[in-house]
């Protein structure tokens, strides 16, 4: 009988300090709407490959360009949920940008709009798998000093300088894939890792800084990968 006591006496405490911890937890938070814009910053390694050139200066001189293999890039990006209003945030319209940092001679300046599918790994942890369009403009100095005529955005008539050096662009357009994994560091900061593929279909061939120049391409098919930190709203 004593050891019948006991294990309902046992019973009656551990039923009791249950109880206890049960009314003092506080009740989960509760989810709040899905973001509908994502804003992010990071930097990307990429392929960018072209031959030793050279390029004459608003001196009159002439300044050699080495050939290139890759580029890191400043990327960032503004992308908004397909699904407004609704509980899901799974379908994500992409627009990233990417300037290619290879110096003041070759510049790029890609944009990278795009359709992304979310699948959920864990509560804070996503997986993201993309497809995008590209258009690259690469540009390249020609030496001469141009003028800003009245009209022209950012003509200044008083105290401003309205002189530039001028430049020749070509365009290159192409495709490609990603895939993201995205860790929610908090409910608006996050931190993002990908990494993909770039073809383009046309080049940007053509480039030269004179008329007696030999043309050259700047080709950025090729793998690329970063790491970028955003904000979610």
């Amino acid at each position: 009988m004593s050891l019948i006591r006991a294990v309902c006496t046992v019973s009656v405490l551990v039923s009791s300090t249950l109880s206890s911890v049960a009314l003092a937890a506080e009740p989960p938070e509760e989810a709040g709407p899905p973001p509908q814009l994502s804003v992010e910053v990071g930097g990307t390694l990429a392929t960018m490959r072209h031959p030793a050139t050279e390029v004459p200066t608003i001196r009159s001189q002439v300044r050699t360009v080495n050939a290139r293999r890759s580029a890191a890039r400043l990327s960032g990006g503004l992308h908004f949920n397909l699904v407004r209003g609704s509980d899901r945030s799974d379908w994500w319209w992409t627009n990233g940008i990417d300037w290619y940092l290879a110096g003041g001679d070759v510049q790029v300046l890609a944009l990278r709009p795009g359709l992304e599918k979310r699948f959920t790994l864990t509560r804070s942890l996503t997986l993201g798998v993309s497809a995008f369009g590209s258009a690259a403009e690469a540009s390249l100095p020609t030496g001469r000093v141009n003028a800003l005529r009245p009209g022209d955005p950012g003509y200044r008539p008083v105290g401003g300088n309205n002189l530039y050096e001028g430049r020749m662009r070509k365009w290159a357009f192409g495709a490609g894939g990603l895939v993201a994994l995205q860790l929610q560091l908090s409910r608006l900061v996050h931190a993002r890792v990908h990494g993909g593929y770039t073809h383009y279909f046309r080049e940007a061939d053509g480039l030269r800084s004179t008329a007696e120049a030999e043309p050259f391409t700047v080709r950025l098919n090729g793998p690329f990968a970063g790491a970028l930190v955003g904000l979610m709203l």
